[in-house]
């Protein structure tokens, strides 16, 4: 198995080249914050509470080399979801960035990437019904009680005011980033930015990235750069 090829060329890691790329076209000295699918892990035939999910080898070393090509000017921040896939692919990327000579901290884990107010008996229940995409619409349009799952708003607030605030409060150019699973993600991107979901799920180390400039939000979404209204939510807080 050649890794540089599968990194330079193969197909799953393409958003995750994307990523690399479209960070570079932040300002400098930007405090980022990168939302990030944990990298590939092991495929059940069937959704399984007890399946193994965990990285494959490959998995963990592309996720390496996703650290290897990340900004060396920049102090990097890596949260996890609790998860043993999250965690093992913000160590691959703290490992790989450390090793070129950057600067890294493992803050560990952060509780909206990985609760986000359903219980898994519940969504499995769903999961044999819809497709991702239909679970998270179903969601968000609000059709399922609240103490069944947490509505999807007040959970992006609460998860914007333990993350945004971070890289509000510092100086420095600092990389926050956060790997979490293809739910939370599209959960975060419709209910932060009003983006509702393209498909019905994003690839391994696929995610967005977002800075605040003056009284916008830059935002690298699906290989572009834009830039987005802050939510009135935040200019009050």
């Amino acid at each position: 198995m050649d890794i540089n090829k599968i990194w330079k060329e193969g197909e799953w890691p393409t958003e995750a080249r994307q990523i690399i790329e479209g960070i570079k076209n932040f300002p400098d000295n930007s405090e980022i914050i990168l939302l990030l699918r944990h990298s590939q892990r092991n495929e059940p035939k069937d959704f399984d509470i007890n399946a193994d999910l965990n990285l494959t080898p490959q998995g963990r070393k592309i996720a390496k080399i996703f650290g290897e090509n990340l900004p060396k000017n920049k102090l990097i921040h890596l949260y996890h979801s609790k998860a043993d896939r999250c965690r093992d692919t913000a160590e691959e990327i703290f490992n790989g960035f450390t090793e070129i000579g950057g600067e890294a901290v493992l803050k560990g884990n952060l509780l909206p990437l990985y609760r986000i107010g359903i219980s898994i008996e519940f969504f499995m229940e769903e999961n044999k019904k819809y497709n991702i995409l239909e679970i998270f619409n179903r969601w968000s349009a609000g059709l399922y009680s609240p103490e069944l799952w947490s509505p999807l708003i007040p959970y992006s607030q609460k998860a914007a005011e333990l993350m945004w605030a971070k890289t509000r409060d510092t100086s420095e150019s600092v990389l926050d980033i956060h790997v979490t699973h293809d739910l939370h993600l599209l959960a975060l991107r419709f209910g932060w930015f009003g983006l509702p979901p393209s498909k019905e799920w994003i690839n391994y180390l696929g995610g967005f990235a977002f800075s605040f400039k003056d009284d916008k939000i830059l935002l690298f979404d699906s290989n572009k750069l834009t830039t987005v209204e802050v939510p009135y939510w935040w200019k009050k807080s």
